[in-house]
């Protein structure tokens, strides 16, 4: 019964090809029709059920009116069906249901996923995203998600889609989420390696507050990545023209859009931030004292707020304590390996510092920087940081360094994206683990919108003087 013919086998295998069955007892009657007859028909139990009421409908009419009957009334309910669009919508839902369903199965059972009791990995849910399905599926008994993970390869190979993704629920060992990815999300119909900037939903709007989820990026299935700012730190890091400002506006924007929000900037080339100017509170450009002393007012800042929570006898602070402060740095490099070493070395202490103990006094440090490693960024104040995203780098180590030691390894390397693909990278954040996404974009134009609403909003609610 097997696609696979044995060895020492007589004649020509079967046309049809079959998965081997993993049942041990000798096949019965009554197995065998279980088996070949009752399982695959449950897999096409819709489609059956769809032709069943046609033929009611059918033997209806033609009780009623006979063979004009007969012929009207199934092709009367297909025309309704096709006709309106809520009925059609689900029709269509459903057979694609149906359909995966069916392809799934067959994918688990050639890849040699069948338990002993011709059990396989269940679809409990699946989803329709843009760059094709996300799945829940539950693990049969003997079986675990890891079985699912080695096999990824091989059941794509049989789906025909370019990649087969599993992850293991972290609740519950018997479920695992697969995504089937279909197309790229990021491709351009026009030039294919060269992918199309896709616009800040935040871009246009009202006020906004920092504290809520911040739409940054589209991972590689089409859905919306959020990040939330408060109480996390975030490294942003890769090769010239990959896409590091890009990526930092966007938090910059959402800043800016929240009145109640502080933005304290260093840039040393002075063109990257220099369009937020009107909504920050303070700007120091490549000047290694400036930025040293903005370093420690911050600090003066975080320990006033300590001092209120210990005078108030409470561990957090709230919005009512004070504003969220957000501490942007571009071109980290220049600040903590200057050639002035005395300078940096007091600038990195600083920085650590702040790193460290600023979270829970509300002070969120977003640090970009082309390779953030020893020489750079020292390890004690990278290892600080909760968010790290890194985009195009030159090499998988470089990656390493941004992303953590042993995540090209495990295959999250930043190396491995196309070099036109400007603002795609890897992002880890919420979820445990790197994620590949294209960054949202904020031109000149839109960027000089945001920060003229940002400057009505400050004003609306009598912000102070802005340097």
């Amino acid at each position: 019964m097997s696609g696979v013919q044995a060895p020492g086998s007589v004649g020509l295998p079967p046309v049809r090809q079959r998965p081997d069955l993993p049942v041990r007892a000798r096949l019965t009657v009554g197995s065998a029709l279980i088996l070949w007859v009752i399982r695959p028909s449950w897999l096409w139990r819709r489609e059956l059920a769809a032709v069943g009421l046609l033929v009611v409908l059918a033997g209806a009419g033609w009780l009623v009116t006979g063979w004009a009957g007969a012929v009207a009334a199934p092709w009367g309910l297909a025309l309704v069906v096709c006709s309106v669009p809520v009925c059609r919508r689900r029709a269509a839902r459903t057979l694609r249901r149906a359909r995966l369903r069916r392809h799934w199965d067959r994918a688990c059972r050639f890849a040699n996923l069948t338990t002993v009791n011709d059990r396989v990995f269940r679809i409990v849910r699946d989803v329709v995203v843009p760059g094709g399905d996300r799945l829940t599926v539950r693990v049969p008994r003997g079986s675990t998600a890891g079985d699912l993970e080695d096999a990824a390869e091989t059941v794509a190979a049989l789906l025909s889609v370019r990649e087969v993704r599993v992850r293991r629920d972290s609740d519950r060992a018997d479920r695992a989420h697969v995504d089937i990815v279909r197309r790229d999300p990021f491709a351009n119909p026009d030039d294919p390696g060269v992918s199309l900037p896709i616009r800040w939903p935040w871009a246009g709007g009202g006020p906004r507050n920092v504290r809520d989820p911040i739409p940054v990026a589209v991972d590689d299935m089409g859905q919306t990545l959020t990040l939330k700012l408060e109480g996390k730190n975030i490294l942003l890091g890769g090769e010239p023209e990959a896409g590091k400002s890009a990526a930092l506006s966007l938090l910059l924007g959402a800043a800016a859009l929240d009145p109640s929000c502080e933005i304290w900037g260093a840039d040393a080339k002075r063109v990257e931030l220099a369009l937020w100017r009107p909504v920050m509170n303070r700007i120091v450009y490549g000047d290694m004292d400036q930025a040293i002393g903005q370093a420690e007012d911050l600090i003066k800042i975080m320990d006033q707020r300590y001092e209120l929570l210990e005078s108030a006898g409470r561990r957090v602070l709230t919005a009512a304590d004070g504003p969220l402060s957000l501490y942007v740095v571009d071109e980290l490099r220049f600040f903590t390996a200057s050639t002035d070493r005395k300078a940096s070395k007091h600038y990195n202490a600083l920085a650590v510092d702040l790193v460290a103990r600023g979270r829970a006094a509300r002070i969120v440090a977003c640090l970009a920087t082309q390779k953030p490693s020893a020489d750079v960024v020292p390890s004690t104040l990278r290892d600080l940081v909760g968010y790290r995203w890194a985009m195009r780098c030159t090499t998988r180590d470089v990656s390493d360094t941004i992303l953590g030691a042993g995540m090209a390894s495990a295959g999250y390397s930043a190396a491995d994206i196309d070099v036109r693909t400007r603002g795609v990278g890897l992002l880890h954040a919420e979820g445990g683990h790197p994620r590949l996404c294209k960054s949202f974009y904020l031109s000149d134009n839109e960027i000089t919108d945001v920060v003229a609403r940002g400057v009505a909003l400050r004003r609306l609610v009598g912000g102070e003087d802005w340097v």
